[in-house]
């Protein structure tokens, strides 16, 4: 289902609008944060808390956030677990709010962001999960790139049989990501073996989205608003980092049909078509030797330990996702 660009504040008046947690999840970045921060307390949203929370092994990003401790809106934890899912799942333990608005230490968000992403949580009850544009900022291509995700239109998903994505593999990334917390707690929140520091090291938002649908949600992916990343990478870099996803792919599919998901056998063929046979024609057509071993590799094994995982029981307490 597809549909148009739709303006916030026609939803509801700003007197009326929910509150809502900004959760960031960092780990060793230092100052990278401060623009982040600084952007958040800049939006125009009444109500909202940014809620940090800080796995980092040394106390720099702490003293960085010590420049705002006058800042009621902001509440940092310091937490000694590791891995984005658990992270994640320890910051929306920790949220008195059903909206959830998650993004990245390295990202600036624009002053409307909070008040676009929750509108449509108000417009649309059964979204569990949203996405925003997440545009790279300037930078050198000829040193390396920035990681991205950008639709040139807003669409829905209804169901996992009307599956979309904004860019041909991913329907958003979770630097602009927002989930209701009911939904959250309905799934078990983010499963701890994906993510970076995690078994799977990455797919954390992919594996989340999935099983919202299946759990009968709906995902949202708007236009209308985006936030600048500024998490630049090598050519190198991004080699690992396409490793990673093509392992972390293959796990959340390989989990998904061990749970009996069919559905997954489609989306599998749908990334092996993107990422293995699109690219191999392209450099046979231009001479070049095809280099998608690797690819077809990563994501083999991570299809196998998907399948060999036995999944975990399901809960809906809450206080669970602290258990992460």
């Amino acid at each position: 289902m597809y549909t148009t660009s739709m303006k916030a504040s026609a939803v509801i008046a700003a007197d009326q609008m929910p509150p809502v947690t900004i959760l960031i999840c960092t780990r060793d970045r230092g100052d990278s944060i401060v623009k982040t921060i600084r952007s958040i307390l800049a939006c125009t949203y009444p109500d909202f808390i940014l809620l940090i929370v800080d796995q980092s092994d040394d106390t720099r990003t702490a003293r960085v956030i010590d420049a705002f401790a006058g800042e009621p809106r902001l509440r940092y934890v310091h937490s000694n677990s590791q891995g984005l899912s658990v992270s994640l799942n320890v910051g929306l333990a920790l949220s008195n709010t059903d909206f959830v608005i998650i993004t990245d230490d390295d990202c600036e968000v624009p002053p409307t962001w909070i008040g676009e992403l929750t509108q449509i949580f108000l417009r649309y009850p059964r979204v569990g999960v949203i996405f925003c544009n997440v545009v790279p900022a300037p930078h050198d291509t000829q040193a390396g790139f920035v990681p991205d995700c950008i639709s040139s239109r807003s669409f829905l998903v209804e169901d996992v049989a009307h599956w979309q994505t904004s860019d041909g593999l991913n329907i958003g990334i979770g630097a602009g990501m927002a989930i209701r917390r009911s939904a959250a707690e309905a799934i078990g929140g983010f499963d701890p073996l994906f993510g970076s520091g995690s078994h799977f090291r990455s797919g954390n938002d992919t594996d989340f989205t999935l099983r919202a649908l299946v759990a009968g949600y709906q995902v949202y992916h708007t236009h209308t608003v985006s936030i600048i990343h500024h998490g630049f990478r090598t050519y190198e870099q991004g080699r690992r980092l396409l490793r990673n996803n093509m392992y972390g792919l293959g796990g959340i599919y390989g989990r998904l049909l061990r749970r009996g998901h069919l559905f997954a056998l489609r989306r599998l063929a749908s990334i092996i078509l993107v990422m293995i046979v699109q690219p191999a024609l392209n450099a046979l057509l231009h001479l070049r030797p095809p280099r998608v071993l690797g690819r077809i590799i990563w994501l083999i094994r991570g299809l196998l330990t998907g399948l060999m995982i036995t999944p975990p029981k399901p809960t809906h307490n809450r206080s669970r996702l602290l258990d992460h």
